[in-house]
């Protein structure tokens, strides 16, 4: 098996966990209130699926949190940011979404 097939078989495992992980996080988080559990549900988004590119020769595309991780085991201030910024945008961009759509939702007229 060369490395190209074992990198988009990790990749596809990762995803499928990530989102079996935020599917059992939505029904986890069911009975909290509306805003709470969705604002839980997209920072758990943020941390398992933001991307960023690995150092080095072999650089390939891979989940911030695990730069995060090594960042902080290593103290390297760069690694940190570096990993920790994608992870924001992701959140930020996430939060702006929804508030968009709740806003979208709040001026629908209501069917009965």
């Amino acid at each position: 098996m060369n490395s190209n097939a074992e990198y988009w078989l990790a990749v596809t495992v990762y995803l499928v966990g990530s989102v079996l992980a935020l599917w059992l996080w939505h029904k986890v988080v069911r009975p909290l209130p509306r805003p709470i559990a969705g604002m839980s549900w997209m920072i758990l988004f943020a941390l398992l699926l933001s991307p960023t590119v690995t150092e080095g020769t072999n650089g390939q595309i891979a989940p911030a949190i695990i730069g995060l991780i090594f960042g902080v085991i290593s103290k390297s201030r760069e690694l940190i940011l570096s990993s920790l910024l994608p992870m924001l945008l992701v959140l930020g961009l996430g939060f702006l979404i929804g508030f968009l759509i709740q806003r979208l939702r709040s001026m629908r007229p209501e069917m009965n």
